[in-house]
Formats: C-alpha cells, sequence, structure tokens
C-alpha cells in the first residue's frame, strides 16, 4: 500500500481542539452498531463512557460496562481503543461495539457529547486521515467507493485505488512534471548568462508528460464503466421479445409482457451483474413505422437509451422475415444479434453471428451472458485499479493536459508558467494543496461516522 505523507493541510482539518463522535455503522435498528469517536480529547472520553478500559494499552479488544451521561449502566459492549497516530484518522480514536439499538447507540453518543466531543460532519473522519497524512483524497474517494460497491469488479477497483496504485500513477506524473519545471528553470538561467541552450530536451520532456496524461484520460471511459456500468439497450421491432428477455435477464418480471403490440413506451432500467460486471440493462419501445403520438415519444426514447449505449442486444423474432430491416439506431454500437422466440421452432438459414433465444424455455441465455461477458472485458479492461478515474480527476488532467500542450518552448518564461499550473492541477487532485472547495466537494458524498 502506497503510504500517503502528509500534506499541510490545517490543523482545524486536521482534528484541532474538536473530538468528533458519529454512529460509524448504517442508521436504524441492527445486531450491532459501531460508534467512532476521534480526537485529542478521546481518552478522556474513553473514561467517562467506559471507565474499566485501558486506554494506553491500545488496539486490543475489551469488554467493558458502558454508562451514559448520567452514570448509569447502559450495557456491556465490545470497545477498541486506537492512540494515534496509528489509528484510521492519524489521532487517538476509539470504536465501540453495542447492540443495535437505536436509543442505545444514541444514550452512548450522548455520553460522549457530555464529556465534550461534538457530533462529526458527514466524511469528517475520512477527512481527518487525509489532513493527517494516511490517506490522500484518491485513497479517500476509494473509500466511498468501496462502500458503495455492489460487483465484483467496483470491489477489486475501489480496493486497489484505496491500497494506492491510481495514487502512484498521480505521483510519478506530479514528479515527472517537476522535473520538467526545474529544466525549464535551469535553461532560463544558462540564457540569463548568455550560454545558448538546445530546447530538444525540454521538448521531449514536455511529450512524456503529456502522453502519461493522455494515457490517464484514455482510461476515464472504462473507468465510467466499472463506477456506472456497463449500459446495455435491448432493441428491436415490437413483439420481438424484448421484454420476455429483459425480465428473464433481470431474474423478475420488471417489464410488462402482451401480445399486443406497443406494450412498452417508456425505457425500463434494471441492475444486474454477469462475470462480476454490473450491467445496466434497459427495455425499450418496439421499433416500427407508424403507431400513435405516445408510440412515437417511445421510439424516441429507444434512440436516445441507444445513442448513449455501450451495447445494444437486437432482437428479431423467428416468425419474422429471413432479414432484419437496416436500423442506424445500431450504428457505431457493439451489437448483440439475437434470434428470439426459438421454441416456435421455426427454421431459418441464420448468420453464424446470430443467437437463438428464448425467453421461454431459456435455450441461449447461458451463450446470451458468455457474449455480454465477452463485450464487458473488452470495454473494462482490468488495469488493477488504475481505471477507476473520477470526474473530478478528469477534470484535472484535462486541465493539466491543456497546459502541457499549451508549453512554447521557444518562450520559456510563459512555459515554465504553464507547468506550475499543470502541477498545482495534479497537486489539487491528490490533496496536495490545501484547497477547500475540493476538499468539501469529495467529502460531500460520504455519510456520517466514515
Amino acid at each position: 500500500m502506497v503510504k500517503a505523507s502528509s500534506n499541510g493541510l490545517s490543523s482545524d482539518l486536521a482534528g484541532g481542539a474538536d473530538t468528533i463522535v458519529a454512529r460509524a455503522t448504517a442508521a436504524g435498528r441492527g445486531a450491532l452498531a459501531v460508534i467512532r469517536i476521534s480526537g485529542s480529547e478521546t481518552p478522556a472520553i474513553a473514561r467517562r463512557l467506559c471507565p474499566e478500559l485501558r486506554y494506553s494499552r491500545g488496539w486490543k479488544a475489551a469488554l467493558v460496562e458502558l454508562f451514559d451521561a448520567n452514570g448509569e449502566s447502559l450495557e456491556r459492549a465490545v470497545a477498541i481503543p486506537y492512540p494515534g497516530p496509528r489509528s484510521y484518522t492519524g489521532e487517538d480514536m476509539l470504536e465501540v461495539s453495542v447492540h443495535g439499538s437505536p436509543y442505545l447507540v444514541e444514550a452512548a453518543i450522548e455520553t460522549c457529547v457530555a464529556a465534550g466531543a461534538r457530533r462529526a460532519e458527514a466524511g469528517e473522519f475520512t477527512r481527518r486521515a487525509v489532513a493527517n497524512g494516511k490517506l490522500d483524497l484518491i485513497q479517500a474517494e476509494a473509500v466511498a467507493d468501496l462502500i458503495e460497491a455492489d460487483s465484483a469488479s467496483q470491489l477489486r477497483n475501489a480496493r486497489e485505488q484505496l491500497a494506492g496504485r491510481l495514487s502512484a500513477e498521480f505521483l510519478e506524473l506530479r514528479h515527472n512534471l517537476v522535473g520538467v519545471l526545474a529544466l525549464i528553470e535551469a535553461e532560463l538561467d544558462y540564457e540569463a548568462q548568455g550560454v545558448a541552450v538546445d530546447g530538444e530536451t525540454t521538448r521531449g520532456r514536455l511529450a512524456v508528460c503529456s502522453a502519461q496524461l493522455e494515457d490517464l484520460l484514455g482510461r476515464a471511459g472504462a473507468g465510467d464503466r466499472i463506477r456506472e456500468g456497463l449500459r446495455t439497450v435491448i432493441l428491436g421491432p415490437p413483439n420481438a421479445g424484448k421484454s420476455t428477455l429483459f425480465n428473464r435477464l433481470c431474474g423478475s418480471d420488471r417489464a410488462i409482457v402482451s401480445p399486443q403490440p406497443g406494450t412498452t413506451r417508456d425505457v425500463i432500467d434494471a441492475e444486474i451483474e454477469i462475470a462480476g460486471v454490473r450491467i445496466v440493462l434497459q427495455d425499450t419501445a418496439g421499433l416500427r413505422v407508424g403507431g400513435g403520438a405516445v408510440e412515437a415519444e417511445g421510439h424516441r426514447r429507444a434512440r436516445g437509451a441507444a445513442a448513449a449505449a455501450d451495447l445494444a442486444i437486437f432482437l428479431w423474432p423467428a416468425d419474422a422475415e429471413e432479414t432484419e430491416p437496416p436500423l442506424d439506431v445500431l450504428a457505431g454500437l457493439e451489437v448483440i444479434r439475437v434470434r428470439s422466440k426459438a421454441d416456435l421452432g421455426v427454421s431459418h438459414k441464420t448468420k453464424a453471428e446470430w443467437l437463438a433465444v428464448s425467453g421461454i424455455t431459456g435455450q441461449g441465455f447461458e451463450e446470451l451472458r458468455t457474449k455480454i461477458a465477452a463485450v464487458a472485458e473488452t470495454e473494462i479492461v482490468d488495469l488493477g485499479g488504475s481505471v477507476a478515474i473520477g470526474c473530478r480527476h478528469r477534470a484535472a488532467l484535462d486541465r493539466a493536459l491543456r497546459e502541457i500542450q499549451g508549453c512554447e518552448v521557444s518562450r520559456p518564461e510563459l512555459a515554465a508558467e504553464r507547468v506550475r499550473w499543470s502541477v498545482r492541477a495534479i497537486e489539487e487532485m491528490i490533496g496536495a494543496v490545501d484547497t477547500e472547495e475540493v476538499l468539501d466537494e469529495v467529502f460531500s458524498t460520504f455519510c456520517i461516522g466514515k
């Protein structure tokens, strides 16, 4: 794991005089709940909440009696002290596991507040971890991704990003940019002394940095698919079996199935997982000439879904004509072509790329899932977590690339300034500079207690 270094953020952000407390597990009633406390007053609060605990004997679980703000016994609980700096936040911390009664959790938190703590804000524990050099901003965002992961690929990439692989690439990029800046400034010194400088070395170093930035930006599409899922739209004429196929892939009756043409008027979404990849599956209105105003709107929405999709499953029923009509909506899309209603027993000479499927018997569905998985593997290349580039990262990389591409070696003073702005964009991205607005944006999506 790449170890984050202290980034010089303000002492208030790094903890200051405040000690914070919050429930670290999901709100509501449950079997267990975890209460988290962090800050310089944690040992003193521990003496009030659980007097039996020997805080200085850190990193060991202890069975202790908890007390409320009035000194009345609450229950027996498990407490783990984490003396700083060897803790998640880098400060003195305490985590207490209690039974998941909302009343019990609130009573324990009230004891901490009465002893001098305040209730934590969203993401404040992780924000302190960043401030104290335990994580950088990239790793902090990976914490949120890890919590939100609902597929194997999302979990794998969040873990790799938390381990620091993406951070290491950004740090290497920053190192290279700083090297270019040093080279340009050295050339300025030489020119001031009347020594001619060959700019080819600088151009070469700038080209390397530009290639790094373009490579990182080039993976952003795969990062989007990991975070948001592979958008897969089901297209075809009315009564081709689109809703039946949609329901079968979902494993439930999400869409209405009817022999009447034009039953589906809107785009229906469902999230499924195939081969560890999140798939956003979309059922759409049947595409045909004619129909009323409502059906025409369904056609428009189907085309809109296709325009935003990564993959189309195009259905043509076995009882229809042998060749499907040309559909411009498929242009530029990865397409899996499916001959539906295979259970009807109609025999057609179909091309090798067509897959015979029956939503009634299940024929061909395993092969269909295999084809979807193959597309997912192509679209979402496993790059060990370094593809998980979010919108904030992309904006910073875009900014840095524009500055580098705008450098003119023949004008070294301006080139140096552009490289400085490029370095700053990378530093803001990893949290190496104190930019409160950026920090607020990152941690606004976190839950209380994280």
